[in-house]
């Protein structure tokens, strides 16, 4: 399984993404199968989880991955428009993004809460009266949290937490993502919305070019990543098969 293969593979991070499979269901088999790997999802949309389900559901898998798990958000949809469209309106939930916004916003607060280890309320689109969830989670202060989206507001949103994620070059699905320098200048907005000196991740993820890689790394690092994610997928090499061994000849030179 890939999952056995990551164990002797020079991998640091491995994201799941959220529109292929069970994202939280595969991370945790991963933590379970990995010993140092760091686990995240790539990006599902708070706004489909209840926030106390979500949250208890991280705690367990920070706790089985040793505290390696990192918790990938957006809101769903491409981020373009005013509206998430049909993975929330073929099941009659509300798509317009200023809505999923404010819940999402609700939703942060009350994991955060319940994460604190603390007798915690909370009166608003949730509610939460006097609950205390045990264990917390393993990391301190917290489980870090990365922002998957693209507006104005959503940076701002990001620049509340740990990193921000964010899709290069796609060619095998025909999507350009943004470039070194548009994330560069949606990181100065974030900067600027940053209220503390804690450190803050930029994580961009594309399908790495066959050549020339160590000029890519370089272009990288003049635009502040301190991540990029290779998408490794059978929508991308046709097979399962071919993606493991990709995964198996190991990182480009």
């Amino acid at each position: 399984m890939g999952w056995i293969l990551s164990m002797g593979s020079p991998l640091h991070y491995l994201w799941v993404l959220a529109h292929i499979s069970g994202s939280w269901s595969v991370v945790s088999a991963l933590a379970a199968k990995t010993n140092t790997i760091k686990l995240g999802t790539n990006v599902p949309p708070v706004t489909r989880r209840r926030p106390q389900v979500l949250a208890k559901q991280l705690v367990t898998i920070d706790q089985i991955s040793g505290g390696r798990v990192i918790l990938g958000a957006g809101l769903g949809g491409d981020g373009q428009g005013k509206e998430a469209g049909e993975e929330f309106t073929r099941f009659g939930e509300p798509s317009k993004y200023r809505v999923l916004a404010r819940k999402a916003d609700e939703a942060f607060n009350v994991i955060l809460g319940l994460w604190s280890g603390n007798s915690f309320k909370y009166a608003g689109k949730f509610r939460v009266q006097d609950v205390q969830f045990l264990p917390k989670p393993l990391q301190e202060p917290r489980i870090l949290i990365c922002i998957g989206e693209i507006k104005n507001p959503a940076l701002r949103r990001a620049a509340r937490y740990d990193g921000w994620i964010r899709g290069g070059p796609c060619p095998s699905v025909g999507e350009p993502g943004l470039s070194f320098e548009e994330v560069s200048e949606k990181m100065k907005l974030i900067e600027k919305h940053r209220e503390h000196d804690d450190p803050f991740d930029l994580v961009y993820d594309l399908e790495f070019p066959e050549t020339g890689m160590s000029g890519f790394v370089s272009e990288s690092q003049g635009a502040r990543v301190s991540w990029m994610l290779d998408i490794v997928s059978a929508l991308r090499f046709k097979t399962g098969e071919a993606a493991l061994e990709y995964i198996r000849q190991g990182p480009l030179d």
